[in-house]
């Protein structure tokens, strides 16, 4: 029992280091940028008073020590700092990522089911039938589904099912009917599941020719339970754990899928907020999606050893 804690605890606090080596990272590249952001935000027209009102709303009238720590109490009461012009008035950054945050959530879990789907069918596919027809076509489409970024798949396939086959809605539809999410979650489970379905076809050929497997067709199990019942939950620990590795490449992608299909997201909030030279937001969604990083590892250690009970005493990965 000791050790399980202790290895949750250290979790914990290379967590915390990692997120205060990534905001201050953020806080210095953001400063580093050449111009002033409050001639960005309010023009060259502005008022004296004016700009001096804005400069002490983003802690940017003291010293880079004093704009720090101004960040850090941001951050410990939870508004994130404020963003003076993003939702039309002063708004907490808080409140705008939480408006937004649903939709990027959303986005990446239909993402992961369709990465999962495809990566099983071309994984099983490629594994069973190794070496024919089916093996080769399986390996041709995972290349290509990580060669396609998604600044080229997802243009190619929005003008495909909104333009000349009008099957589904196109961005000016609501963000958050369920209809929205088909394509642009599509377009980065497909870029996902060209690793995670190579992933899985090494893995199940490895265990197919295990001892363990042979085992089991000693005992006179058909290859279908040894497929199903066996070697399938031993092939997929490795395929889990990459999976959320590659939760920032699907975020990465989010950013620009979501810029593309017009969905009012993280990603687009981000962008929205690297084009104002609104400091506060910037910090505030790299943040959200470093947590959301980190979650999902955590997340991902937990599944897998819970489907290896030999893992369960190893630490918790960072």
């Amino acid at each position: 029992m000791r050790q399980p804690i202790l290895s949750l605890l250290r979790w914990i606090l290379r967590s915390v280091a990692l997120l205060a080596g990534i905001v201050s990272l953020v806080f210095l590249a953001v400063r580093a940028a050449p111009g002033d952001p409050v001639d960005h935000l309010l023009g060259d027209q502005a008022s004296v008073a004016d700009r001096q009102a804005l400069r002490q709303l983003l802690h940017l009238d003291g010293p880079l020590h004093s704009q720090y720590l101004g960040m850090l109490s941001e951050i410990a009461d939870g508004t994130l700092g404020t963003s003076p012009a993003m939702a039309g008035g002063p708004t907490p950054v808080a409140a705008l990522i939480v408006d937004r945050l649903p939709n990027t959530l959303a986005l990446a879990a239909a993402s992961v089911a369709w990465a999962m789907a495809l990566a099983l069918f071309l994984g099983i596919a490629a594994a069973v039938h190794r070496g024919r027809w089916s093996d080769h076509l399986a390996r041709v489409v995972a290349l290509l589904a990580v060669s396609l970024p998604a600044f080229v798949s997802g243009p190619l396939v929005l003008f495909a099912f909104t333009v000349f086959l009008p099957w589904a809605p196109t961005p000016a539809h609501d963000a958050g009917a369920l209809a929205s999410l088909v394509l642009p979650s599509l377009v980065i489970g497909f870029a996902l599941s060209g690793r995670l379905g190579r992933l899985l076809r090494a893995s199940l050929v490895e265990t197919l020719a295990s001892d363990m497997a042979r085992a089991w067709r000693a005992r006179g199990a058909s290859e279908r339970r040894v497929l199903w019942r066996h070697a399938l939950p031993n092939a997929l620990l490795p395929v889990i754990t990459l999976l959320g590795l590659q939760l920032a490449a699907l975020l990465g992608g989010a950013l620009v899928t979501e810029k593309i299909f017009g969905r009012k997201g993280l990603g687009t909030l981000l962008l929205d907020g690297i084009a104002a030279r609104d400091h506060a937001v910037v910090q505030g969604c790299v943040l959200t999606i470093a947590m959301l990083y980190l979650a999902a590892m955590g997340l991902s250690a937990a599944t897998t050893a819970w489907l290896d009970p030999r893992l369960r005493q190893a630490p918790v990965p960072t």
